[in-house]
């Protein structure tokens, strides 16, 4: 009996220890499986990384390619048309040769017009300077003949407008005179009617503060009767 007993427990405690390292296999063996995983995970992205950066290199690659190709074609186009722009380049030197020799030509020749031009503005102003001094002086000469001619005629046609003034001025003279002593007299009678106006104000405030006077008088009469009574 005891022996049974001491023999499933020992049979139990194997058992579990079985039960115990089966579980922490399964633990190890989980884990390594799960990393396992994770690792062709990883390695998966690696992968599809590495194709993606190869397509990108490549891209690259032929696209560099092209490039190359286009620089070569520009740089044979560029030593081809060297040739061409050389020819236009000494063709220009030698047409800015001939138009600045005609530039000068024409430089020169404005210089001799110009010249000629103000010459013949100043011949011009001196003309015009003698023509109006003969104007001038035959416009002189012309009064002094007319005067010549007219003297008499002028001096009787002045004398008589002298005179036509002098009667005039007598006649206004006359006016302004009688205007000034009818002034004058309305000037006196203004005054006359004004000191009869001042008499007059002062008679009738006389007679005003006399009457009220009188009147204050009869009032203290008549209430001292009254009160009498």
């Amino acid at each position: 009996m005891r022996f049974h007993c001491w023999l499933m427990r020992f049979m139990h405690c194997l058992m579990m220890m079985y039960y115990w390292f089966m579980r922490f296999m399964h633990c190890l063996m989980m884990m390594y499986y799960w990393f396992m995983r994770f690792m062709h995970c990883l390695m998966r992205m690696y992968y599809w990384l590495m194709r993606i950066m190869h397509c990108l290199m490549m891209m690259y690659y032929w696209f560099m390619r092209f490039m190359h190709c286009l620089m070569m074609m520009y740089y044979w186009f560029m030593r081809f048309m060297h040739c061409p722009l050389m020819m236009f380049y000494w063709f220009m030197r030698f047409m800015h040769c001939l138009m600045m020799m005609y530039y000068w030509l024409m430089r020169f020749m404005h210089c001799l017009l110009m010249m000629y031009y103000w010459l013949m503005r100043f011949m011009h102003w001196l003309m015009m300077m003698y023509y109006w001094l003969m104007r001038f002086m035959h416009w002189l000469m012309m009064m002094y003949y007319w005067l010549m001619r007219f003297h008499y005629w002028i001096m009787r046609f002045m004398h008589w407008l002298m005179r036509m003034y002098y009667w005039f001025m007598r006649f206004m003279h006359c006016l302004m005179m009688m205007y000034y002593w009818f002034m004058r007299f309305m000037h006196c009678l203004m005054r006359m009617y004004y000191w009869l106006m001042r008499f007059m104000h002062r008679l009738m405030m006389m007679y005003y503060w006399f009457m009220r006077f009188m009147h204050w008088l009869m009032m203290m009469y008549y209430w001292f009767m009254r009160f009498m009574h």
